[in-house]
């Protein structure tokens, strides 16, 4: 639209929102152009005049490229941040994915670092995961791994990163958190595991297949190591590999079990 008076903008019928302290009076012209892309309308660009007549049709036709080049630049951006999105989030679970978790929680490292604040990680397995899979189907072992992740959140804090390795495997960073209090978090995460996520699990399970599962047959639990940042650990890459060796310790005890790393070990 093109109006260089207030009396053409009252005859169009339009309400405008004009700018200025003065209210209606303050803009005498106005040009206003719709965002178009794909033949849809994603905003709109308008530019006012405190003088009358001000604008022309070779202004609104300025306004009008400018604001296709603007459309196609908001979608560019939706779409690089729907990809982003994909790249760092696990399609199972919702949570980041290994790369994402990784970029995370070595800049909370550094943070650590720098400002000597403490810092904990925790690897998670889920125990003998492989039998969900094998006995009741790779759908039934989907629903096990979210359940899980849900679970775990319940412990969690908006601060706190937590991403899928790979398979039943995930990990979380800690942030301002000692060993003593990431245990206790690890306790609460495997008794919310233990407890809730059973009558869920057989309720999905007999809903999915239409058959009730034999008694215990989805118990669920995990096995949780804990690893805290210490002089030994010069980048995130040392203090996940404290971890990861204590769940091949915590492996080979026979699951279901809270294991922590000490230096030495």
């Amino acid at each position: 639209v093109l109006f260089n008076s207030l009396e053409e903008m009252d005859k169009s019928g339009i309400t405008f929102e004009f700018y200025g302290s003065n209210g209606k009076e303050a803009s005498q012209s106005i040009v206003a152009v719709p965002m178009l892309l794909h033949g849809k309308v994603s905003g709109m660009i308008s530019a006012q005049s405190y003088k009358p007549d001000a604008y022309t049709k070779d202004d609104q036709y300025l306004l009008e490229l400018l604001a296709s080049h603007a459309a196609i630049a908001m979608e560019n951006s939706r779409l690089f941040t729907t990809i982003q999105y994909l790249a760092d989030t696990d399609p199972l679970t919702g949570i980041l994915t290994r790369r994402k978790f990784y970029e995370l929680a070595e800049r909370e490292f550094n943070h650590a670092k720098r400002y000597t604040r403490p810092l904990s990680v925790m690897m998670l397995d889920v125990d003998e995961f492989k039998k969900f899979n094998d006995r009741f189907g790779h759908h039934v072992g989907d629903l096990v791994l979210k359940l899980v992740v849900s679970q775990c959140k319940l412990s969690l804090r908006e601060v706190d990163i937590f991403g899928r390795l790979g398979g039943e495997e995930f990990s979380v960073a800690l942030p301002n958190t000692d060993l003593e209090r990431a245990v206790q978090v690890a306790e609460r995460l495997s008794r919310l595991v233990k407890e809730a996520v059973l009558n869920e699990a057989e309720n999905l399970f007999e809903m999915a297949t239409g058959d009730k599962p034999e008694k215990d047959s989805l118990k669920i639990s995990v096995s949780i190591v804990v690893a805290a940042c210490d002089d030994s650990c010069k980048n995130i890459d040392v203090l996940m590999d404290h971890a990861d060796r204590a769940m091949y310790s915590v492996k080979n005890k026979g699951r279901n079990q809270i294991s922590v790393w000490r230096n030495g070990q």
